[in-house]
């Protein structure tokens, strides 16, 4: 008989018994976002689904690792034609990592962000920040519901309450029409190394989760409406293209990246 995985403990040898303590912790993770949070997601997906309905627009901001989840939403297989990612390289990891780092942490930068976009009152903005505190996300937070956008926040609500607060003196989830808690631990690693710290963080799969399962239900909200949901196809499938090229002819001039 196979033995039960081990959990990974501070100090022990680092064997496959920490790939099973992470499958566990970001499964726990996933599952407590999803059960424990049913009338926010509810209300979000309700949302998100009245968004769509109307034609209207759903952009998707982060700064950093969070930026992410502005590529998860955008022009992916099983992904919607009506997500606009709000980009802008500076803010990402690929250019310059300390310039990124500084940038999410300084006042004044979500106004022109927004502006590009020129977002319309109705349509909706997800900002996610894992520790919820950083300037330019409560910024953006703020732009878009002074801008009559329904804006959702994304954050750990633990790490919110530990971290230090910014010159403006507000976290993500106080700021927005709907915050939802992914959960994470303050730090967001997730397993102890012997030195103290901690390895493998888990923010980026648990907000994957929670912007896929809206998502997902928003699109069921659609059907069951006898409204064909815009959600793009994988071009490997046959009758892709055709499909996507006509949700692009839709949307690409409403959204930059497209």
């Amino acid at each position: 008989m196979n033995e039960a995985p081990q959990p990974y403990k501070s100090g022990g040898s680092y064997r496959l018994d920490a790939l099973d303590s992470y499958l566990q912790a970001v499964t726990a993770l996933q599952t407590r976002v999803c059960t424990t949070q049913r009338d926010v997601l509810d209300c979000v997906a309700a949302q998100m689904a009245a968004t769509l309905q109307r034609d209207q627009r759903i952009f998707v901001f982060g700064t950093g690792h969070s930026h992410m989840m502005a590529e998860e939403a955008f022009y992916r297989a099983g992904g919607l034609a009506a997500a606009v990612p709000i980009f802008s390289p500076p803010l990402m990891l690929h250019e310059d990592v300390a310039l990124s780092s500084r940038l999410e942490r300084e006042e004044g930068l979500a106004e022109p962000l927004l502006d590009r976009y020129k977002p319309e009152p109705g349509e909706m903005l997800f900002v996610f920040s894992n520790s919820g505190v950083n300037p330019l996300p409560v910024e953006m937070a703020l732009a878009g519901r002074a801008r009559g956008l329904f804006v959702v926040g994304v954050s750990s609500h633990a790490y919110a309450r530990v971290a230090p607060l910014s010159p403006i003196g507000r976290r993500l989830d106080e700021v927005v029409d709907a915050a939802i808690d992914n959960g994470c631990a303050p730090g967001d690693a997730q397993l102890p190394l012997r030195d103290g710290w901690a390895v493998a963080a888990a923010s980026t799969v648990v907000c994957a989760t929670i912007w896929n399962g809206l998502v997902a239900e928003a699109a069921n909200r659609l059907q069951e409406a006898g409204v064909q949901p815009p959600v793009f196809a994988s071009l490997n499938m046959d009758g892709a293209a055709a499909h996507n090229e006509r949700l692009l002819a839709k949307w690409r001039p409403r959204n930059p990246h497209l």
